[in-house]
């Protein structure tokens, strides 16, 4: 299965990147710091989103590069709900930054959301996380082999939750799997959920579901608790100081990652946009985001400006065709 995202997307991006954000600190049409920020949360607790929000909301406070107000977690529609009020309603989110990620871009290609990235004010993506698979510490399913082979001969029987919605980032990510294993795309019983937190608590829980799809970052707690077993990650090459084998190692070929960044409302000013962007460029080059990314094992992707509405829209083409085939 050829590496649609990476091959296409992220090729030679942290470059451009890179001078996009020296550009961004040396003009002088930069705006001031921004002091106060809330931050929009699409989805519940536990999952990417939330993660991440806010993860930069406290460095951005420990670095004293701005305050942080208030986390709203605005649940429903799959982040729909939230997007939609975001651009909709925008008077209501000034000061205000939406975390969003690569499904933001599936879903509105899908029809899920009637809104899309062009609804909102881009500001800064900042970095790239890498999926999982799991399953119970406990569970009959020793290897991603021995997985995929109950997914092919039992389909029924195998329920994979994910902390995003259907035809979104962790359904996507089966989906790849599945294609690249021989498995009917039809075949799948993927059980969307409202974060990564509530997948875990369901695989955990009930019994039913046999595996969770979701970002390595939202794994890694209940996997250093003993409580889950990561069969594979996304990645090309093993994580730095993570003993999890890729799907690639197990014969899977695929790699995929998911960006995540924020977003300003419709009608927030260019000059605050700019203060943002500088804001959340001038947290990417801390020491204390480093070890941030480091703990979450997030790689570095800032993208600022016109270099980010093309990296939205060639996203949009790169993740077209395999929406297509899983519907």
């Amino acid at each position: 299965m050829p590496d649609i995202t990476k091959r296409a997307v992220f090729q030679n991006l942290k470059t451009s990147a890179v001078a996009a954000a020296v550009a961004l600190m040396t003009s002088g049409a930069v705006a001031a710091k921004t002091p106060n920020v809330n931050f929009l949360i699409p989805g519940g607790a536990g999952g990417g989103w939330d993660t991440t929000a806010r993860a930069v909301g406290s460095t951005l406070e420990a670095t004293d590069l701005a305050t942080v107000s208030n986390y709203e977690n605005f649940t429903g529609g799959g982040g729909g709900r939230a997007l939609a009020s975001f651009a909709t309603e925008a008077g209501k989110y000034d000061g205000t930054l939406m975390v969003q990620s690569t499904p933001l871009i599936m879903r509105a290609l899908s029809g899920v959301y009637k809104n899309d990235w062009r609804d909102t004010k881009p500001v800064a993506i900042m970095i790239s996380a890498y999926q999982a698979i799991a399953v119970p510490a406990d569970s009959e399913y020793q290897t991603l082999e021995q997985l995929i082979a109950a997914m092919r001969d039992n389909p029924k029987d195998m329920v994979v939750a994910g902390g995003s919605g259907r035809l979104s980032l962790d359904h996507v990510t089966l989906g790849l799997i599945a294609q690249a294993s021989g498995i009917d795309l039809n075949s799948l019983r993927y059980s969307p959920a409202e974060g990564g937190g509530e997948a875990l608590d369901r695989m955990l829980d009930g019994g039913q579901v046999k595996a969770v799809v979701s970002g390595v970052g939202e794994l890694l707690a209940a996997a250093e608790a003993g409580k889950i077993r990561i069969l594979g990650v996304s990645s090309e090459a093993p994580l730095s100081g993570l003993d999890y084998p890729t799907f690639k190692s197990q014969g899977v070929d695929v790699v995929f990652s998911n960006w995540r960044g924020f977003f300003a409302a419709p009608s927030t000013s260019d000059a605050d946009v700019a203060a943002y962007e500088q804001m959340l460029v001038d947290l990417s080059q801390t020491g204390e985001w480093a070890e941030t990314r480091a703990t979450n094992k997030w790689e570095p992707l800032v993208i600022v400006g016109d270099e980010l509405d093309a990296f939205l829209a060639s996203q949009e083409a790169a993740l077209g065709d395999i929406l297509s085939k899983l519907q």
